[in-house]
């Protein structure tokens, strides 16, 4: 009786705390949601929807606009870079379509980051691990509040279409691929081998951090499975394997790489094995400027390590993990294996890169803990056994509320650099009004039909969590160049505001 006492009050509490969870995430969002509304295309955006746009709107029908689709593939794989399916969606970032229709890419991308972590953590906290619902429900919505609250750059994560096609849509598709992977290994069906083949093929011809982790997550289920369970079905995931080195072979050819990168971009056995090493090196340092500029994650792990170790002390029947040593070294190779194309390529690196090392150390992160929570509620077992479930209250929940919440007071600093505080502000000061303003003021300008070379205000280029890009006043400089081409614009050239609304200003800013 006892030990179903225990374990209704664990749920009954749990559901409680994802309650409300959730409605402090729900409330986190709202001011991210309402930057959409605010949110406009800018630099990147306008260079890779050129061609898609002039189809769009001399046709209005979608077959010319997936030609110009490839077309605009076809010329930056030749003059700029590779990554044949981020170019494809660069083109249809959603301005090609409609001058409002930016307005769907935070929805979008918050839709497909919080669900693909919803689906993933599914799989692997109820289907593999048998966790019951609302602990599940709970830890994933507490992991999303530390992921977006916290991500580097909001602005390739959620705001900006080109950075969040190249970064964020790549890592969702990993996540539903690990899922899909981590289903077939146990049921062998054919629709998630089907499933894991189309995303890794699309993945081949993405950013290469997305292409290498679902590579190496791949390799670890089948390895895992074939050595476990001696099951040869799940030698079939080397089709996804292959197609996907396909693709990336298909990506890295490309003449444009070397036109990006420098004419010595190319494969290297000496630099391959440095960067190996050194991916460690960097992933460590990586793990010491999160908690030295975001200390609250730290404080978020804990308590999701301490509320792991809580279900694995009351629920005995949750699955106990058979290798857990090999398993964490494996996780922590694969998030050091992030460091590793931007090590090889020896660039300057994006936002971007910087959000997929972080969300991968959270994905990993989290799974180590989950391992040692099992280990560490196993010995308690041992030891406090009948009276474990009871004992958990207060000596783990109570006292490890207390700390949390004594870290979440002495770094309450890390709050300031939240997506959340940042929108907030950027909102509250009236930056985001006049921001919308400014750009409204601006796209009337660039699609006044009667005007070939354009003259706008300029418009500043630090704008809170939304990424842009201004036009100059060199007409010749990308963005002018790009802008132009977007809109069918001979030239476009940017002015004092003052300036312009002296000369131009009078009826046009109504």
């Amino acid at each position: 009786m006892e030990e179903k006492t225990g374990k209704e009050k664990i749920l009954k509490m749990t559901r409680t705390a994802a309650w409300m969870s959730l409605l402090l995430f729900c409330v986190l969002l709202l001011p991210v949601l309402y930057l959409s509304f605010v949110n406009r295309a800018s630099g990147d955006d306008y260079g890779y929807g050129a061609l898609t746009r002039a189809a769009w709107m001399e046709t209005h029908s979608l077959i010319p606009v997936v030609r110009a689709a490839w077309q605009t593939v076809r010329d930056y794989y030749a003059a700029w870079q590779g990554t044949w399916f981020s170019i494809f969606v660069f083109s249809l970032q959603p301005e090609v379509f409609h001058d409002g229709a930016y307005v769907v890419v935070a929805f979008m991308m918050l839709f497909l980051w919080i669900g693909s972590t919803f689906y993933l953590f599914h799989q692997i906290l109820c289907r593999h691990m048998k966790f019951p619902k609302w602990c599940y429900l709970f830890v994933t919505i507490c992991f999303l509040i530390i992921s977006i609250e916290f991500v580097p750059s909001p602005k390739s994560s959620v705001f900006w279409f080109n950075g969040c096609a190249h970064y964020m849509l790549p890592f969702t598709m990993c996540q539903m691929a690990a899922a899909w992977l981590l289903q077939y290994g146990q049921t062998y069906r054919k629709r998630y081998l089907f499933g894991c083949t189309v995303f890794m093929a699309l993945l081949g011809g993405s950013n290469y951090q997305a292409a290498l982790f679902i590579l190496i997550t791949a390799c670890y289920v089948g390895i895992s499975v074939f050595f476990l369970k001696k099951e040869k079905k799940i030698l079939l995931l080397a089709v996804p394997v292959i197609v996907e080195a396909v693709g990336l072979i298909v990506s890295m050819k490309a003449p444009g790489n070397k036109v990006r990168a420098g004419a010595d971009f190319g494969f290297s056995a000496v630099d391959g094995i440095k960067t190996i090493g050194c991916s460690f090196l960097y992933g460590m340092k990586d793990i010491g400027t999160y908690l030295h500029e975001r200390p609250l994650i730290f404080a978020g792990l804990l308590f999701l390590f301490l509320f792991f170790l809580t279900v694995f002390c009351v629920f005995e029947e949750v699955y106990c993990f058979r290798h857990p040593v090999w398993l964490s070294a494996m996780l922590f190779c694969l998030y050091s294996a992030m460091q590793a194309p931007a090590i090889y390529a020896d660039v300057s690196v994006s936002r971007g890169v910087l959000n997929t090392n972080f969300q991968v150390f959270l994905l990993t992160a989290s799974g180590i803990l989950l391992i040692l929570a099992q280990k560490a509620a196993k010995r308690i077992r041992e030891q406090w056994k009948e009276e474990a479930d009871r004992k958990v209250f207060r000596w783990i929940i109570i006292p490890g509320t207390i700390v949390c919440l004594f870290l979440l007071i002495l770094c309450r600093s890390s709050v300031k650099i939240s997506t959340s505080y940042v929108s907030l502000l950027y909102i509250v000061n009236g930056e985001a009004a006049d921001y919308k303003e400014q750009m409204a003021l601006q796209t009337r300008l660039m699609e006044d039909e009667n005007t070939a070379d354009v003259i706008v205000p300029f418009i500043n280029d630090i704008q809170g969590p939304l990424m842009h890009m201004p036009v100059t006043s060199d007409k010749t400089k990308w963005t002018n160049t790009v802008t132009a081409q977007f809109y069918g614009k001979n030239s476009v050239a940017a002015i004092e505001r003052p300036l312009w609304m002296e000369l131009y200003g009078e009826g046009q800013t109504e």
